[in-house]
């Protein structure tokens, strides 16, 4: 394959299909280039579904430790916060949801105050974590989860 980057053809593309327990199939994509260096990291359900919203009211260290797929479509919301993140570039995210703050923390870093969200990740503080998936691929593994179709803005 051709590097998307510099055009080489040193891309070294490999796409694993991966059974996850409970939660089914996922294909795990490893590409690097050996010429530029560019790599690319995903994680993502095999098979796609409707446009969905997810929400879940994290009130315990229980809900903190939920398991959480964001895929590369899904941009999040915490009302409570005030605290949006957009897509992302081409690669989903497995984590758990106070692993999902973590990555938010570190790419917010000193643009705006994150003493809110810190809170939030210390448990001290609940909120509502909601992902809008317009591919539909997203999922929060937690029972109060809850889960409508949406009419997303950002298909895939």
């Amino acid at each position: 394959m051709k590097c998307p980057i510099c055009r080489n053809e040193t891309l070294d593309a490999k796409d694993y299909l991966y059974e996850v327990p409970e939660e089914g199939k996922v294909v795990l994509s490893n590409w690097e280039c050996s010429s530029c260096g560019y790599k690319f990291r995903d994680v993502k359900p095999y098979e796609s579904s409707e446009p969905k919203r997810l929400e879940l009211v994290v009130e315990n260290e229980e809900d903190m430790a939920s398991l959480v797929y964001r895929s590369s479509f899904a941009k999040v919301y915490i009302p409570e916060l005030g605290f949006e993140a957009e897509p992302l570039n081409g690669s989903g995210a497995v984590t758990t949801v106070r692993g999902l703050l973590e990555i938010f923390l570190d790419q917010i870093g000193n643009l705006m105050d994150t003493h809110d969200l810190r809170e939030a990740m210390e448990g001290k503080r609940a909120f509502t974590l909601v992902i809008e998936d317009g591919s539909g691929l997203s999922f929060i593994k937690n029972e109060k989860t809850k889960v409508t179709q949406s009419l997303s803005l950002f298909p895939p």
